[in-house]
């Protein structure tokens, strides 16, 4: 019986000395986060599937590599694909479907922030300042453009761009970042719009007491104020596509990344909510430019990097959502006999609206020589010298110098930009030989990626079209929309 006593007291010494180790284990290790600290959600405006296969498949070539070399967003565990149609038709514009990811809520093509009665929507600006985190919204076009502008702002117009403004500037955007800031000259040319440039709009910000400025290193170090960064605060003029940069450019999507993690992480205490579109990327799909498309999807990925840099020295708190508002241009690969000819791709060397602007300068120079032009040609897009030009094609070509272009004759509208006849059909011949195609000079309805990396990312997989994104990251954070 003692012998059976002194086996009880034993066990239970034991296991009070098991618990107390627990406790003091469990002392040491902090609890889990029950919400992400951190939230990234990237937006490639206009990505869908091939432009990110066919981004795979081009830098494969151009690194002369044997096996595929990944995006780092689709080696993501949780991968899924969802609806992208807007409440007035099947194929969406950027600022309803900016509006569903933003809100939640379908609404019509050209309506920002607002519902199809002009009722103002809740957005994940909201909720995350309402939990609060600190909200910083960047892009690579104008920061009233139609996919920021979701997180903050109320208008059925999205062209409205100074009522954008006021809506900014009455929100609570901590950080902002973008090319420009877009003036009335780039709406419709309608009576009611009243005449505003961009500078205008600059000094109506600034007097918000917002720190608007063009330098990057002082709005990522800026201290206890709002900040809006942009590249030209004079005129509204775009940052250069990636595949026609110098070397030298400072403002990029990737450096303004930059500066809004590191003002946010210094600014934020409770944490925060960022939102990085890649919007220039759609610029280049509406042009059916696939070189400067897939330019645009690498440095969407780098910022994708950036949020995958930063987890990794928060990996219990940090969430990482990427998707697309809408496919842009219908990109086609491997059209012609099973096969994608990507070595074709590497000798374009400029996008089709920079050499727009380099036969245009041509043409202003009084050279009117077809020769000099075929030159051009081969230089920016390796045609004859690289790529096969057939006779047929050279034809078309040279119909559209002589009977267009010399006569300055209509232009190809790509939405943003505008590009000659005798630059488009170049991409188009330069493409083709590549076996690339297009169906579209704008949107499709195609499924879009979703790709989601961190906490609660499983949750993502319950996800049908792009409105459940939004419910679902507002939940996580604590919030409803």
């Amino acid at each position: 019986m003692k012998k059976q006593t002194r086996l009880v007291i034993g066990l239970a010494i034991a296991i009070i000395s098991l618990c107390i180790s627990i406790l003091r284990i469990t002392d040491v290790i902090p609890a889990s986060p029950k919400k992400p600290k951190y939230v990234f959600y990237f937006i490639g405006d206009g990505m869908s599937f091939n432009h990110i296969l066919g981004t795979e498949h081009y830098n494969t070539e151009k690194a002369g590599a044997s096996k595929t070399l990944r995006l780092n967003f689709t080696q993501f565990n949780t991968r899924n694909f969802v609806t992208n149609y807007s409440a007035s038709n099947l194929v969406t514009d950027s600022a309803a479907a900016g509006t569903a990811l933003a809100s939640g809520k379908k609404t019509g093509n050209a309506h920002i922030g607002v519902d199809m009665e002009g009722n103002e929507l809740h957005t994940l600006a909201d909720v995350a300042s309402e939990q609060g985190y600190k909200v910083g919204l960047v892009t690579n076009v104008g920061i009233n453009h139609a996919t920021p502008s979701c997180f903050y702002g109320h208008t059925s117009d999205r062209f409205g761009f100074p009522k954008l403004v006021d809506d900014y500037i009455a929100s609570d955007v901590a950080f902002i970042a973008g090319s420009t800031i877009m003036d009335m000259k780039s709406g419709p040319q309608d009576p009611k719009y009243k005449p505003i440039t961009t500078a205008e709009l600059a000094e109506r910000i600034r007097n918000a007491g917002i720190e608007l400025t063009l330098d990057i290193e002082q709005a990522a170090k800026c201290s206890g104020k709002r900040v809006a960064l942009v590249a030209n605060d004079k005129e509204n003029k775009h940052v250069p596509y990636v595949i026609d940069r110098k070397g030298d450019e400072q403002h990029t999507l990737l450096n303004h990344s930059k500066a809004a993690i590191e003002y946010l992480t210094r600014e934020a205490e409770d944490g925060f909510f960022l939102m990085i579109e890649g919007g220039k990327l759609d610029y280049a799909a509406h042009e059916q430019d696939a070189v400067a498309t897939f330019c645009e999807v690498n440095e969407f990925a780098e910022c994708v990097q950036l949020a995958l840099e930063f987890a990794k020295q928060h990996p219990k708190e940090t969430l990482i959502v990427v998707t697309s508002d809408h496919e842009t241009g219908g990109m086609s690969l491997g059209w012609d006999h099973y096969e994608i000819r990507m070595n074709l791709l590497m000798a374009q060397r400029a996008s089709a609206i920079q050499m727009t602007k380099t036969i245009q300068q041509m043409r202003a120079e009084g050279k009117r020589n077809w020769n000099d032009y075929k030159q051009a040609l081969s230089d920016g897009f390796g045609l004859w010298s690289l790529v096969p030009v057939s006779a047929e094609d050279e034809a078309v070509l040279r119909h559209d110098f002589y009977d267009i272009f010399l006569k300055y004759g209509p232009m190809v509208d790509g939405l943003y930009n505008k590009s000659e006849f005798l630059v488009y059909d170049a991409i188009r011949i330069l493409n083709k030989a590549a076996s690339i195609d297009w169906t579209s000079l704008y949107h499709t309805g195609m499924y879009t990626p979703l790709f989601v990396k961190g906490f609660g990312e499983e949750k993502f997989l319950e996800c049908r079209d792009q409105t459940d994104i939004p419910h679902t990251i507002a939940s996580l954070m604590g919030g409803k929309l």
